[in-house]
């Protein structure tokens, strides 16, 4: 009987130790959270993205962050002397205003601005782009015969009237450019290059001042610098299938495919399926082929022979079909557009060549983006310019609507990148610019084209994307 209630006491004695040190745990990480959100209200930080709304005059919203403006906050327009250049008031900032933010967060998702910038070029009137047509013009003949007509172009929707200037000349074309071998008869005008000038109207349409129609890029623009090939193959040592980069006789590198059929299945059968005209009649006829390697990283690469190389890290953090189907279409329009080809054109004069050093060409590549760069590739996963970036963003919402998804769902991707991995960070496309920038451009993009909103019957998911993730299971996510 002593025993026990030496026990019940031991046990008493126990409990209370077992209580005070709950209660001093608890006491320091209320303290740290203290101190951390004291830390973290007293830190300036920068944030840049796109204005969403305003829906009060002291408030601007980035995607979810509400701005708080003040008599205090300071603003500052640069370039304001350039060329074509609006002066502008932080009184006028209103959706689709390009800014960066210095303050501090005062609450989740509430953010005191003390500074604004932004730059007065974007504030110019008239809008200058180019693009490679990706599906057929239907009108076409309206626009050759001076008719009022719509083009749907660059991921905008153009409209061309009576008083726009014209060079839509496509006899010129059929004499300038090659078809394909693989093709029987001459293709149409997609594939053709599209350049223009106009101001944006109030629906959010692009009003054409002058448009020109141009011959395809050259069947170079289409390969991998060198003339190196992505090749499957399977790993004698390993016993693995692998894809291999070659020059030539000369292996350069392995890439370790996700080892799940079912997996590789589905995403190619979606890739191809995302195809638009355009993958056709390029003027080396192009083969496009995905492929999901093992790397934990949320990230996507497309390289200029149509090779899609999809990371199971992205597989991983994408919640439905219609995300991954806008991820696809995304580096779909790298491709279509030859944006490394025109990048490194356009950038030529400009550029440092890299001196590519030795491979080793025995073992797995770690880190992709590494070497494609040493390959001369950096962009394909460090991100090309803004410009760039922005319509292969344009062209991936329309490419998906027009495949009947969703578009708002390539906006809640980034939402939940902002959420997991910060608004800063650029955890989807490698070093491609932040996750707060990406999906304020695209929220700006689905208002401008798509003000009506009608998605509501729209695909979000399908089966065949759950039963991937099923079969896939937990995968690494960085």
């Amino acid at each position: 009987m002593l025993h026990r209630r030496s026990d019940i006491f031991s046990s008493a004695r126990k409990g209370a130790v077992v209580k005070k040190r709950i209660a001093c745990a608890t006491a320091i990480i209320a303290c740290a959270i203290v101190l951390s959100d004291l830390s973290f209200a007293a830190t300036k930080v920068k944030i840049r993205g796109y204005v969403t709304a305003r829906p009060d005059p002291d408030t601007l919203l980035i995607l979810e962050d509400a701005i708080r403006l003040s008599p205090s906050t300071h603003f500052e327009l640069q370039n304001s002397t350039a060329e074509g250049a609006r002066p502008i008031t932080m009184a006028e900032l209103t959706a689709g205003t390009l800014i960066e933010v210095e303050g501090t967060w005062t609450e989740r998702h509430k953010f005191a601005a003390e500074k604004i910038s932004c730059d007065a070029a974007q504030f110019e009137r008239q809008i200058y782009g180019d693009a490679i047509l990706q599906t057929e013009p239907t009108d076409a003949d309206a626009i050759a015969g001076n008719q009022p007509a719509r083009l749907k172009a660059d991921g905008e929707l153009l409209v061309i009237d009576e008083k726009t200037k014209r060079n839509w000349k496509v006899q010129d074309l059929n004499h300038s450019q090659q078809t394909p071998p693989s093709q029987a008869t001459p293709p149409g005008l997609v594939g053709n290059e599209v350049k223009y000038v106009g101001v944006r109207g109030s629906e959010g349409m692009i009003e054409v001042e002058h448009i020109e129609l141009e011959a395809r890029p050259p069947a170079s623009a289409y390969r991998i610098p060198g003339d190196r090939k992505i090749l499957r193959a399977h790993d004698p040592q390993t016993q693995i299938d692998v894809l291999e980069i070659r020059k030539g006789d000369k292996l350069e590198g392995r890439l370790k495919l996700f080892d799940v059929k079912a997996v590789q299945d589905y995403v190619s059968e979606l890739g191809v399926k995302l195809l638009p005209p355009a993958a056709d009649v390029t003027s080396r006829a192009l083969e496009f082929r995905f492929y999901v390697i093992e790397d934990p990283s949320i990230n996507a690469a497309a390289l200029p022979d149509g090779t899609v190389l999809v990371n199971t890290g992205l597989l991983g953090a994408v919640q439905n079909e219609s995300e991954l189907a806008f991820v696809l279409s995304h580096e779909i329009a790298h491709v279509l557009q030859a944006h490394q080809w025109r990048e490194a054109n356009d950038t030529r004069a400009k550029k440092v060549m890299i001196i590519v050093g030795a491979v080793a060409a025995s073992a797995f590549v770690r880190d992709l983006g590494l070497f494609l760069g040493q390959l001369g590739l950096e962009a394909v996963v460090n991100g090309y310019s803004r410009r760039i970036e922005n319509q292969a963003d344009r062209l991936g919402l329309q490419n998906i609507v027009d495949q009947g998804y969703d578009p708002r769902s390539a906006v809640r991707f980034f939402q939940t990148m902002v959420e997991k991995y910060g608004r800063s960070s650029s955890a989807i496309w490698s070093n491609h610019d932040s996750n707060l920038l990406r999906g304020s451009f695209l929220t700006v993009q689905l208002g401008r084209q798509y003000p009506k909103g009608q998605f509501d019957h729209a695909i979000v998911d399908t089966d065949s994307f759950k039963n991937m993730k099923e079969v896939m299971g937990p995968v690494k996510v960085m």
